[in-house]
């Protein structure tokens, strides 16, 4: 059935809820693009499988951690600029859709160029990768600018735990099956070294094409207001009034700032768990598979703390779970116990746990603190200002060089429980439905 008005309904015991015009239409599209987005960055998991492919080409630790600083910067530093532009439009599907059609085509060409043989030439292939995955996160930075504004108009704070949580059980339970394939396919001696990596950079690509498909049929809701042309001066002006003016904006950024250092260790888990510890190169699924547990387990229980309690409660608990992630490693490493290693896998469960945190935590909060008017430019100074922590994998990498692993696990925790505190800091919103 068409919806071509708003409608209300109960909003679970805290009142009704106003739902936008193509509600349902909106929703299940958003959900289709969630899950099959999840699935696809599950065959090319950052935080283990890219790590593991660029350790296959060097034994340089900033290198290894590089991919985590491509990854963060080419998605945190365009936001800014992609917010200025945006905001003198009032529709955003176009942008959104000019980043889908061009960067995610690009794991194919990385596929192509793996099994072409390039991989056996370890200079090149690094170049073509970086390429293709700094190109891909910048595309997909401006397309998630457009999608934050697109989804927040389209499903309201009531309704937007039970999306996000949908999507990311969802693709946390697709997920768990892509980790054992990945497994299977890392370990298979039937799929020797490129062709194994080349294949999960095409499985990528093909996933993406559902979750294409559902953002073009996304029908954009009315509401974005344009916003006149402003001299550079008056952007910066704007820049700085929202970062003086707004108290929970300031502190939201300083908590994912401090949490985020949790990117010095991030790609290296992996490294530690399978040349220090002893586990298998098929460990790398396993942790896949873990860190999709983990999201199982978020978008349920975050999804539903979300819609009742608001994304506060999230906030608090996924930066718990980012804190745990380097305690258990240096638990791990120095507790001689040989079933404890067996437990690593929980380093990645903990990781679904925090990314599953993100959406419905911080970006939920940030969400509902920016006026509507504005939202693209508190999205994109948000992510902006995270762009401080873009670098933190590549000194994650030089610090492990020049020390061990020990002494970086234990600077990401200190950094971490600095965040945890900051988060306890942050504001109770006030909620639609709420007296």
């Amino acid at each position: 059935m068409r919806e071509n008005g708003s409608r209300s309904e109960g909003g679970g015991g805290r009142g009704t809820v106003s739902l936008p015009p193509y509600f349902r239409h909106n929703f299940a599209a958003l959900l289709v693009d969630y899950v099959f987005f999840g699935v696809a960055f599950s065959f090319v998991n950052p935080s283990a499988v890219l790590p593991a492919f660029v350790r296959t080409l060097t034994d340089s630790e900033p290198l290894v951690g590089l991919v985590g600083t491509v990854l963060n910067g080419g998605w945190l530093l365009p936001q800014l600029g992609a917010a200025a532009m945006m905001g003198r439009r009032s529709r955003r599907k176009p942008y959104l859709m000019a980043g889908v059609y061009v960067g995610r085509p690009l794991f194919f060409l990385l596929a192509l160029a793996a099994w072409g043989g390039l991989a056996r030439h370890p200079g090149p292939m690094l170049g073509v990768f970086f390429a293709c995955v700094g190109l891909f996160t910048m595309t997909d930075s401006v397309a998630s600018v457009a999608w934050f504004d697109i989804m927040a108009r389209a499903v309201p704070l009531a309704r937007r735990g039970r999306l996000v949580g949908a999507g990311q059980l969802l693709s946390s339970l697709l997920g768990i099956g892509v980790g054992a394939l990945v497994g299977l396919i890392l370990d298979t001696p039937h799929l020797p070294y490129p062709a194994n990596y080349a294949l999960l950079f095409t499985l990528a690509g093909v996933a993406f094409l559902p979750s294409t498909i559902a953002l073009s049929l996304v029908r954009e809701p009315e509401g974005a207001r344009e916003e006149p042309r402003r001299s550079l001066l008056d952007f910066l002006g704007q820049l700085g009034g929202v970062w003086r003016e707004d108290r929970n904006f300031r502190r939201l950024v300083a908590h994912r700032w401090l949490v985020g250092l949790v990117g010095l260790s991030l790609p290296f888990f992996v490294l530690h768990a399978t040349e220090v510890v002893g586990l298998p190169e098929a460990a790398t699924g396993w942790f896949v598979s873990a860190q999709m547990a983990g999201g199982i387990i978020a978008s349920l229980g975050f999804g539903w703390l979300s819609e009742r309690k608001g994304p506060r409660p999230v906030i608090w608990l996924g930066s718990a779970a980012v804190l745990a992630m380097p305690l258990l490693a240096l638990t791990i490493h120095f507790v001689p116990v040989a079933w404890l290693v067996w437990a690593y896998p929980l380093v990645y469960f903990l990781a679904g746990l925090m990314n599953s945190s993100a959406m419905l935590g911080p970006t939920n909060y940030l969400l509902e603190i920016a006026p509507d008017e504005r939202r693209p430019l508190y999205v994109g100074l948000s992510n902006t200002l995270q762009g401080l922590l873009v670098p933190t994998s590549f000194v994650g990498g030089v610090v492990l060089r020049a020390t061990s692993y020990p002494v970086l696990f234990g600077l990401t925790a200190a950094g971490v429980a600095a965040g945890v505190w900051m988060g306890l800091r942050i504001e109770e919103l006030r909620r639609e439905g709420t007296a």
